[in-house]
């Protein structure tokens, strides 16, 4: 049951996803919300469909391992530790009622709150634990767990409806938050699922793969090329995409936002997909799996990575190595002279899951590892793939591409792990960061009316200025600040920019202040036209 529940729980939050994304109060391009939950959930539900085995104890145990590999953004990582919390409650009970549910959710609940490292209330997190002290509520009154779930899920409505008035932010934009939201449609569907409403198949084009056991014969196996591509390109349809490639097999995903394209399919013809985006853009990544081949070696690669594991472990060096998420042809360029060893192309709206990292970190030959996340919605992530790994990790809480350059540059080779971790650490203190971007969403914030499609400037991440020139909204920044203020001042222009725009930018900024010091280089990066860093 608790698999079916869960599965219905993230077929309406996939079916609903754009909503979710649509309640983000903050206008810029960033990794939404409801896409970021959904994905973490299609990880959970694709774990448990690695077996038939129903318990509770095991669907749950799955489902957190799953969640926990697969989280993507803050949202993804709290829902994950949700998911962990339930799992350790229930560990070796075959089902539960309604009382053992509601310790579940409120462990739940305990769990995601020591996961962050400043809970805000108004959030997911307010949602999931008022909902759990309501569900042991009913459960101390007999209830069947048919009735408590009914209650509970109209009850997370009207706590959703709360959480308007509880943060300034979703008050001024006369919204609810947007993971409480998502929490609701995984409860609306765990609800449904008990009341014996039956589910309709899978996830929309999400979760098409079967329940399978390790012991599947070959022959199962339809389609043989497990593909996975990313694609940069401009306003690439993402619908026709899907629509296009759905005859070519199974198992398919199509995430991004037009610009920047994220690509999984079952297929037994990886050519004919990998033509096919290329009519529509640049192909960043591309990883191509011969399933049938994986599934022969299985037993004999899970045996030879006991022996690697020893051996690798063996041929480590002391060197010290740093793993950083970027995109950008330009800024990938900078960050490897600087001396990153590994970068994972990501960002704002490709925010990489705790897989994605933890990868990341085995593939370096090092047992210590810095990360540099660059985006706050990341870290958390980071810190996950962090608690994961075996290695010794050290996530830097980088929030933006300027504060990693400066961590990369108090960076010492010389020193040993901690000393660095420290100096890398004070070196994003000291600097201040603008950002030019546009706004993908009508909103009204800090008193200022944003339509979407305006140029926005933001200085550490707060909206300072909106307007309808990328050159003007920076200078109106720039003209804010006194001379005294900053001595070095470094420019990175974005795909979107010409140089000769950006050397016109330069020379307004030195007319400005003709003791700063700018320079002008090349980031490459999608979305925001400029990233200034500020020292």
């Amino acid at each position: 049951m608790f698999r079916k529940m869960l599965k219905r729980g993230a077929k309406i939050l996939n079916n609903n996803k754009e909503i979710v994304d649509s309640l983000n109060v903050f206008p810029v391009p960033d990794g939404d919300t409801g896409t970021n939950m959904s994905l973490t959930l299609e990880s959970a539900v694709k774990e448990m469909d690695q077996t038939r085995e129903n318990s509770v104890a095991e669907m749950s145990a799955r489902a957190a391992k799953g969640s926990l590999m697969g989280a993507r953004g803050n949202s993804g990582v709290i829902l994950s530790q949700i998911l962990r919390g339930i799992a350790k409650s229930v560990e070796n009970k075959e089902e539960i009622g309604a009382y053992d549910f509601a310790l579940a959710l409120q462990n739940g609940s305990d769990t995601a709150y020591k996961a962050v490292m400043k809970p805000v209330e108004g959030t997911i997190l307010t949602v999931v634990r008022e909902c759990a002290k309501y569900a042991l509520n009913l459960a101390n009154k007999d209830l069947h767990i048919e009735e408590v779930l009914e209650k509970l899920f109209y009850y997370c409505e009207k706590v959703l409806v709360r959480t308007q008035y509880m943060l300034p932010t979703l008050k001024e934009a006369g919204v609810v938050d947007a993971g409480g939201k998502g929490f609701v449609y995984i409860m609306q569907g765990m609800y449904e699922t008990i009341k014996g409403i039956e589910d309709d198949g899978y996830i929309g084009e999400l979760f098409e793969e079967k329940t399978i056991e390790l012991t599947v014969s070959n022959d199962d196996i339809i389609f043989i090329y497990c593909t996975e591509v990313i694609l940069k390109g401009d306003n690439i349809g993402i619908e026709k995409m899907r629509e296009d490639l759905s005859k070519f097999g199974d198992s398919l995903l199509v995430v991004g936002d037009g610009d920047l394209v994220k690509l999984h399919i079952h297929t037994n013809n990886p050519g004919e997909i990998l033509e096919y985006c290329l009519k529509l853009g640049e192909l960043k990544e591309i990883k191509i799996e011969n399933m049938k081949e994986q599934h022969i070696e299985y037993l004999k690669d899970h045996i030879q990575d006991e022996i690697n594991n020893k051996n690798d472990i063996e041929k480590q060096t002391d060197k010290i190595g740093i793993i950083s998420v970027v995109s950008g042809k330009g800024l990938e360029d900078i960050y490897i002279s600087l001396g990153c060893d590994k970068i994972i192309y990501g960002g704002q709206t490709m925010n990489p899951s705790t897989e994605d990292i933890l990868n990341s970190i085995e593939e370096l030959n090092f047992q210590e590892i810095i990360v540099l996340p660059n985006n706050s919605n990341i870290i958390l992530t980071a810190l996950q793939a962090k608690e994961v790994s075996k290695k010794n990790v050290y996530v830097i809480p980088t929030k933006n591409i300027p504060q990693g350059i400066n961590a990369l540059m108090a960076f010492n080779p010389e020193n040993d792990v901690e000393k660095n971790v420290q100096k890398m650490e004070d070196s994003i203190k000291n600097i201040k960061t603008v950002e030019i971007t546009f706004a993908v969403r009508d909103s009204f914030f800090n008193g200022m009316q944003i339509k979407t499609g305006n140029i926005i400037g933001l200085v550490d991440g707060e909206i300072k200025h909106v307007g309808d020139n990328i050159n003007e909204v920076l200078l109106n920044i720039v003209r804010e600040f006194d001379k005294e203020d900053f001595e070095v001042v470094t420019i990175f222009y974005g795909e979107d920019i010409d140089r000769s725009e950006a050397e016109d930018l330069i020379n307004k900024i030195q007319n400005l202040y003709e003791d700063w010091e700018v320079e002008l280089h090349y980031g490459g990066q999608p979305l925001y036209y400029y990233i200034v860093s500020m020292e």
